[in-house]
């Protein structure tokens, strides 16, 4: 779990999203441009939901601050998109597990040259729950307002009329006044955050999280629970690495990272069993993985990112009699998480399904501190190994 601040790199960041994207995508933007629609067209490709959220304005795409090229394509692929009036939020949502909130629109500036400060919001899953709420209450409204969906042939008699439009242009030319969509009162709009929430993103709340449990292996890849686990190791690097699938922005210098093995634990559940702890290096971008760590490691292929490890202590053990996720989760149950640390009603079966398809996933001082004594008694008990 993270929220991230974005003020360069912002097409990395959506581009990833799209591509992890699995069933639902939506978006907010007043404006639209062909440079980042291409993104939610190959999207749709994969059977995805998607619904835009946008400004209709003749000017706007008499300026071409907006695309009806763009808006065409997207239509064609099976976006449905509504028009709203006087409309200036930036939202972007993917699935149930990123958003993006800030300054940035669909657009090649908004996502490449411009000055643009947005938040990179992944696995929190309250508040994107409650941003999702303000995208679903906004279509509502425009619903209810009237038929505000932007249809192939709305697009189509836009395009002839803002062609000779711009035929007629000169530098005398008066704005255009013409503005299809809702209009929404301010009242009739849902509050996105709530103050404890604010104070979550700006990091004014007590609990901030200090460590990560690190997956290591995959539901289809599960380790083997006999044997000892090994760091992975990059021979021709000499170093020591965890890997990722998507770019690992919010892993930062001197992270706690506990290792955990995706594999079976003594009842026969899979589930990720922790079996030692280190710190990373934070993310460099330029730890790209090539084919020589693929040559190494053939699973890297899956996975493009890595990050440097040192401190390494690992349990001299088999995996299976080490510490299982469910073990954690009857030690501190709630409060394993920052989302649900203050939330004592979070249901048992929710905490241990909220790591799936996660390469890392955040946890609180008081989880990581639990953790650290029962490794402390496992390496007492079996012996370490340190690299």
């Amino acid at each position: 779990m993270s929220i991230e601040l974005l003020n360069q790199n912002h097409r990395d960041a959506i581009v990833d999203a799209f591509e992890k994207a699995e069933h639902h995508i939506r978006i907010i933007s007043p404006f639209v441009q062909e440079s980042m629609t291409r993104y939610l067209v190959d999207s749709m490709s994969k059977g995805i939901d998607a619904q835009l959220i946008t400004r209709f304005y003749r000017e706007d795409f008499i300026k071409s601050v907006s695309s009806l090229t763009a808006l065409k394509s997207l239509q064609k692929a099976g976006v449905v998109i509504y028009a709203l009036k006087d409309l200036h939020a930036k939202l972007y949502l993917f699935d149930d597990s990123v958003a993006i909130i800030g300054s940035a629109n669909f657009t090649g500036g908004g996502f490449g040259h411009n000055i643009e400060l947005s938040l990179y919001i992944e696995d929190e899953y309250d508040l994107i729950a409650q941003l999702s709420d303000y995208f679903d209450k906004m279509v509502l409204a425009i619903q209810e307002s009237g038929d505000f969906k932007v249809i192939g042939d709305i697009i189509e008699d836009e395009i002839l009329i803002v062609q000779k439009a711009i035929k007629g242009r000169n530098q005398f030319s008066k704005p255009n006044p013409i503005r299809f969509g809702a209009e929404v009162s301010t009242n009739k709009i849902p509050d996105v955050i709530q103050t404890d929430e604010v104070e979550n993103i700006l990091g004014l709340s007590n609990e901030v999280a200090s460590a990560i449990l690190k997956f290591e292996g995959a539901a289809n890849r599960r380790i083997d629970p006999n044997i000892i686990y090994k760091p992975n190791l990059y021979n021709r690097k000499g170093i020591y690495f965890t890997a990722s699938s998507k770019s690992p922005r919010s892993l930062n210098k001197d992270t706690t990272v506990f290792l955990s093995a995706v594999s079976w634990d003594k009842s026969g559940a899979g589930t990720p069993i922790i079996v030692g702890r280190a710190k990373t290096k934070g993310y460099d971008p330029n730890n790209i993985t090539d084919d020589n760590l693929i040559k190494e490691h053939p699973w890297t292929i899956d996975y493009k990112y890595y990050v440097e490890l040192y401190d390494i202590e690992t349990v001299d053990a088999k995996i299976i009699n080490c510490i299982s996720l469910n073990d954690i989760i009857a030690e501190v149950g709630y409060r394993l998480y920052p989302n649900t640390d203050n939330n004592p009603t979070t249901p048992i079966p929710s905490l241990r399904t909220r790591h799936h398809q996660k390469a890392y996933i955040a946890i609180t001082h008081y989880a990581a501190n639990r953790i650290n004594t029962m490794l402390e008694i496992l390496f007492n008990q079996y012996g370490k190994s340190s690299c």
